[in-house]
């Protein structure tokens, strides 16, 4: 069954009208015996489209969700009450109703969001396997993390992957400016650099929610809005080297400034083999998927190989 998340309300006994403090469980968005309760965010850790067991239970869909859940234990007055009907807006922890008899089915979407995010997302491997990719959703905040290890060097992908999970989990748990962004990917650099088993990374972290973007940088991964009228380049002002894990990185700020059209972050074997047109071309034709499908073809030579590695997330606003 996996694990389960629970919700921690008040609610009226649907038998003998006792309103008193119910614990639910339930399984829906990120489960791992989380306690919530009314008004809380639940969180989302699993980017779709990429080729690996979801940890994510449902759908991470927005606007108003109804999904069944079970008690731990019945009425205190007159021991009735088996389930639970709770409900979910953009992620927030919205109502929860007690029911006389444990409910079955899967989770609803009962009205859809206006102005949610839709992500897609791969991961493919060209010869070292060392890029990197995690996003994480609390309520309305996304955050995309992308990173490239740095060839050449030993543990280039322990730092990659040190890097995102990281950056995701922060982001799950807290907004952050660009500056502070910036900070955190310096101390980042400086824990990296402690660790014998981490080498050097690039990285890209992006936050975006209600319409707007922002975020910071290091090396030649990056990040791009696709418009109608050409690409807009959010990390043109980085540096390259050193990167992160050098414990000398200079993170560049992304400010933060409105989504318009689609939000791109990629590592350099999307961004070097193929030109800013083509990219803004592809990543604007079709939806989110098919999109992200036709850039790694870009990329793919005639043998069926990549020359690099690549890792590339594409993500808008809907509804």
């Amino acid at each position: 069954m996996g694990l389960f998340d629970l919700i921690i309300a008040r609610a009226t006994c649907p038998s003998c009208g006792y309103f008193q403090e119910w614990r639910v469980q339930y399984r829906y968005g990120y489960c791992w015996h989380h306690e919530y309760r009314l008004g809380d965010r639940i969180c989302w850790f699993d980017p779709p489209g990429r080729p690996a067991p979801l940890s994510d239970d449902g759908e991470n869909v927005g606007g108003l969700v109804t999904v069944p859940g079970f008690v731990e234990s019945g009425c205190s007055k007159c021991g009735l009450g088996e389930g639970a009907v709770l409900w979910f807006r953009d992620n927030v922890v919205h109502a929860m109703e007690i029911t006389l008899s444990e409910r079955g089915g899967e989770w609803e979407r009962l009205e859809p969001s206006s102005g949610w995010m839709r992500f897609w997302s791969r991961r493919v491997a060209g010869s070292a396997n060392e890029d990197r990719l995690e996003l994480s959703c609390r309520g309305d905040r996304w955050t995309v993390a992308v990173a490239d290890g740095a060839g050449g060097l030993s543990g280039g992908a322990a730092a990659a992957r040190a890097a995102t999970s990281a950056m995701a989990a922060l982001g799950a748990e807290r907004e952050l400016d660009a500056d502070g962004w910036c900070e955190r990917l310096s101390q980042l650099d400086r824990e990296l650099e402690a660790e014998p088993r981490c080498g050097e990374t690039t990285l890209v972290v992006v936050q975006v929610s209600r319409g707007e973007l922002w975020g910071a940088s290091v090396g030649d991964s990056g990040a791009l809005l696709v418009t109608p009228d050409g690409p807009i380049e959010l990390t043109a002002g980085q540096r390259r080297k050193p990167l992160v894990g050098s414990g000398a990185c200079k993170p560049a700020i992304i400010p933060r400034q409105p989504l318009s059209g689609r939000l791109l972050v990629a590592t350099d074997g999307l961004l070097k083999y193929t030109s800013l047109a083509t990219i803004n071309a592809l990543a604007g034709t079709g939806n989110v998927k098919t999109a992200v499908e036709a850039l790694i073809q870009a990329v793919t030579l005639p043998s069926g190989n990549l020359p690099d590695d690549v890792a590339v997330v594409l993500g808008e606003r809907v509804g």
